[in-house]
């Protein structure tokens, strides 16, 4: 999960961030949510589903999906 919460924060290029981070707080808009996914899919070498990003409120939801 730390690795989770480093790798989202530099690609968000914020200094921290944390599960309880909701969508639409600071630059995590639906740019960056297409970026994260991206680079998550990358990283992880999972696929992330579009559909499954609806129900996405909180980094939590995210790294959900991912782990």
């Amino acid at each position: 999960m730390e690795k989770f919460l480093e790798f989202v924060a530099e690609i968000m290029e914020k200094d921290k961030v944390t599960m309880d981070m909701t969508y639409k707080e600071g630059k995590w808009d639906s740019l960056m949510m297409l970026k994260l996914v991206m680079e998550l899919e990358a990283e992880y070498g999972k696929t992330i589903p579009m559909e499954s990003l609806d129900n996405v409120k909180t980094l939590e939801d995210l790294y959900e999906i991912i782990k």
